[in-house]
């Protein structure tokens, strides 16, 4: 006799329920991939470039705040203002330094997140710097407070999107490899 279509053929085998799951033992259950790197990821890309650019619009100003026919002018920066350049020049940087972060965490690589984290804290050393480096400008500006409120400000937004920004290390599943800045 031939097995037909409808007709099922082999030996029965016991089938052993795991008590802890309710499961047979020889399932094994996979789960998809997070996208939560690639989303922060991109998000970060996003930021770092228009921060970016607008960073670069503010070095093209600091001659308007330097000239003293602007209506923008201010003799402290105008004194010095070799320091504001310094200041925006590692602005650009940090924010180049985000982009390249994010396009290495959509690639999966803690490496990412960590370059994220270093340009997070030389931006938060450069917000510092420039409340005790231009005090009376800083506050002359609308919606400015004390500088020692600035700072706090800077602080808490720094934390702020450093939790953001190891959001792929708290989530199951993210696929992150272990690459590093150091070592």
């Amino acid at each position: 006799m031939q097995p037909s279509d409808s007709q099922l053929t082999g030996v029965p085998q016991t089938v052993i329920i795991d008590p802890n799951t309710g499961l047979p033992q020889n399932v094994v259950i996979i789960q998809q991939e997070s996208s939560a790197p690639k989303v922060v990821g991109i998000l970060i890309i996003i930021y770092g470039a228009i921060i970016g650019v607008l960073t670069l619009i503010a070095m093209l100003g600091v001659s308007l705040i330097t000239d003293p026919d602007s209506e923008i002018y201010s003799k402290d920066v105008a004194d010095s203002p070799t320091m504001m350049y310094v200041i925006l020049g590692i602005a650009v940087l940090c924010c180049i330094g985000q982009v390249v972060g994010g396009i290495f965490m959509n690639q999966k690589k803690k490496m990412g997140i960590h370059l994220v984290w270093l340009t997070l804290l030389i931006s938060f050393a450069t917000d510092i710097l420039l409340e005790f480096t231009y005090p009376d400008y800083i506050a002359s500006q609308a919606g400015s407070m004390s500088t020692s409120i600035n700072i706090a400000f800077s602080g808490v937004c720094s934390v702020i999107c450093g939790v953001i920004v190891a959001i792929p290390l708290m989530v199951t599943g993210s696929g992150m490899d272990d690459s590093s800045l150091i070592g």
